[in-house]
């Protein structure tokens, strides 16, 4: 059973919209209760089988009435309200009537961040406006201005209204501020309300047609480990393109495009797609449920690749807004927690998501103050902390600068990275003229497999591993490693110092090989891409 539902409402009874939480100790007339997030409205089942949507005076009977301002005519016989059949209808003053485009879904468009432009006054709340993802201003959406102190919110008037700390300062429970929508909400993005803004002057409101929110699409992770695997990586928005009227990704490194086919699909596509401005539905991957409105990675339907002649569904295949993996780069301290980290799909931390390390004991994770930080649960303090609050911006997108922990104090290091690709050589080339020359030669790199949270390679035509041992060097060993997991640090040849996250071909200092019983610095040793 659907534990939020949302609902539209934008030719009346507008206060009722937003989105609303089930109740978990609440039952009314043997159906569960609904509360709307932030205010003062309930969706429950009134006495006459009906789905209500009611304020405080059907909550005072506890819900043993058919008190609402909206309801659905048609008996739920237990359906919940999200999947009763049959047409809404709202009070209009003196009597109900009809409202087709009232709607109650478990799922709407919200969007990541939002663009404002306003070219003839209050100026200062333009620019980028992020997500508030863990916060509602009556049932609706919040956002917050990148680098400002603006907010977009639903006021108690029902408008989206542009207000600022003082409309903070209430907790949104009002309707302060600068800039108006004409049009209540009802449900509706402010991107998708329409009609005329008003905005504050020396004069009072006036009508702006100057003012525009316009949707800012987040980044997007595309995973497809079985095949297409072309397709998988990053793919960024283009800005101030669309595609059959929505968003239009491009892919990062690639010649991909993740867009909204003509058949109302989303679909992964290459440069056959963008010959034809994609106005068709070619692609390689695609989502097999209709998006109707929905962006890629809030689908719930499966994907299908291409393979063959044929497409098949993928499980594998995943459209995510964060990352499924991230790698932390860290060469001169807290080597410790360098590495890849994995998304935890179901653990949040101060609302953002968490990735933990694939060895190790390590996290990255949203700090109190709205800061990613990497820590481990086995210390208290933050041993890398970047600088800058996210917004919401993933790991890999915010700017830094990081700090290490050294000591008791932090010492920010440009040296620090989090990405979420990590360019591995397919093949390595091992120099070692004096000594240990059987370990040299080309190394290739092993897909899928990884040593301690690291890449690993192997030798061609021979017995040696060039894999990242527990102690944070990159290590050329035999046979003996890969016995044990590469869960050690054996090996004839080391590299000088931690590694930290650097590839092999990366790391400075010089290296190490073993002579006898003692291992010597080699300045001959080289490794290169």
């Amino acid at each position: 059973m659907a534990t939020t539902i949302f609902i539209t409402s934008p030719n009346g009874q507008q206060h009722c919209a937003g989105e609303y939480e089930k109740l978990t100790d609440e039952i009314a007339n043997g159906q569960p209760v609904w509360q709307q997030r932030s205010g003062n409205f309930w969706l429950y089942s009134g006495t006459n089988g009906l789905w209500i949507v009611g304020s405080r005076d059907a909550r005072d009977e506890n819900f043993q009435c058919s008190h609402g301002m909206i309801y659905c005519r048609t008996p739920h016989g237990g359906a919940t309200p999200d999947k009763v059949s049959g047409l809404w209808e709202r009070f209009d003053g003196e009597s109900f009537t009809e409202d087709p485009t009232i709607k109650v879904a478990t799922s709407y468009y919200k969007p990541f961040s939002l663009r404002v432009s306003s070219s003839n006054g209050q100026q200062r709340c333009a620019g980028e406006y992020v997500l508030m993802s863990e916060d509602m201003a009556n049932g609706l959406p919040l956002w917050k201005q990148k680098g400002g102190k603006c907010y977009i919110y639903c006021g108690t008037n029902g408008s989206w209204v542009i207000g600022g700390s003082d409309a903070k300062e209430r907790n949104f429970n009002c309707a302060k501020g600068v800039i108006y929508s004409q049009r209540a909400s009802g449900g509706l993005m402010p991107d998708r309300i329409g009609g005329v803004w008003l905005r504050l002057s020396p004069d009072g409101f006036v009508e702006d047609p100057s003012i525009a929110f316009r949707m800012k699409p987040s980044p997007l992770y595309v995973q497809s480990s079985n095949e297409q695997q072309g397709c998988a990586g990053e793919f960024l928005p283009v800005v101030d393109k669309l595609a059959n009227g929505y968003p239009l990704w491009e892919h990062v490194g690639g010649k991909c495009w993740l867009y909204s086919g003509s058949n109302g699909m989303w679909i992964i596509g290459g440069t056959d797609a963008q010959a034809k401005d994609f106005n068709c539905t070619r692609g390689v991957i695609y989502c097999k449920t209709p998006h109707c409105g929905e962006m890629p990675d809030k689908m719930v339907g499966p994907w299908l690749r291409l393979d063959g002649d044929a497409f098949r569904e993928d499980a594998a295949i995943v459209v995510s807004s964060k990352p499924a993996s991230l790698f932390v780069i860290s060469p001169n301290g807290q080597h410790k927690c360098s590495g890849e980290y994995l998304v935890v799909a179901s653990e949040r931390v101060q609302g953002p998501p968490v990735w933990k390390q694939k060895c190790g004991n390590f996290k990255i994770c949203s700090s109190t103050d709205g800061t990613w930080v990497v820590m481990s649960d086995e210390a208290p303090r933050a041993v890398l902390c970047c600088h800058q609050a996210h917004f919401g911006l993933m790991p890999d997108k915010v700017g830094g600068p990081w700090s290490r922990l050294d000591g008791d104090s932090l010492v920010e290091d440009d040296a620090i990275r989090v990405t979420s690709t990590l360019a591995r050589p397919a093949q390595l080339h091992l120099t070692t003229p004096r000594g240990h020359q059987k370990c040299g030669g080309e190394y290739i790199l092993r897909a899928g497999e990884s040593a301690n949270g690291h890449p690993l390679w192997k030798q061609i035509g021979g017995k040696y591993w060039l894999y990242s041992g527990t102690n944070g060097l990159w290590i050329i060993g035999g046979s003996g490693a890969p016995k044990v997991n590469f869960e050690c640090s054996r090996g004839v040849i080391y590299s000088g110092t931690p590694h930290g996250g650097q590839l092999p071909h990366q790391v400075r200092g010089t290296w190490l090989r073993l002579d006898g019983k003692q291992f010597l610095e080699d300045t001959s040793i080289s490794v290169t891409v």
